[in-house]
């Protein structure tokens, strides 16, 4: 699970847009046409099975079933807005299905 300098830098807009400062970024799935989605907002404390990590100042939590889509992206930021980036030994065709 990678994020880059970009991505985490809007994390904390985010955090303090949410007028929380105790807020963190969560990542949880929502179910999508055929597979899991990825779902993110702030929060202010995880549940109790997610994964609490921090980085660059940013608490992050992750549910069981993000963290699986997580581990092998990195989320990053641009002008038009956060993006996953995967490896580019990933095989797997865009789509829906």
């Amino acid at each position: 699970m990678n994020f880059t300098d970009n991505a985490l830098n809007q994390f904390k807009k985010l955090i303090d847009q949410s007028n929380n400062p105790k807020a963190g970024i969560r990542f949880y799935t929502v179910q999508g046409c055929c597979s899991p989605s990825l779902q993110m907002g702030t929060e202010e404390n995880p549940a109790k099975d997610d994964l609490v990590i921090q980085m660059s100042g940013v608490d992050i939590f992750v549910t069981p079933d993000a963290e699986k889509i997580l581990s092998n992206i990195t989320i990053d930021y641009t002008k038009d807005g956060f993006r996953t980036v995967k490896p580019s030994t990933d095989n797997q065709t865009g789509g829906c299905c």
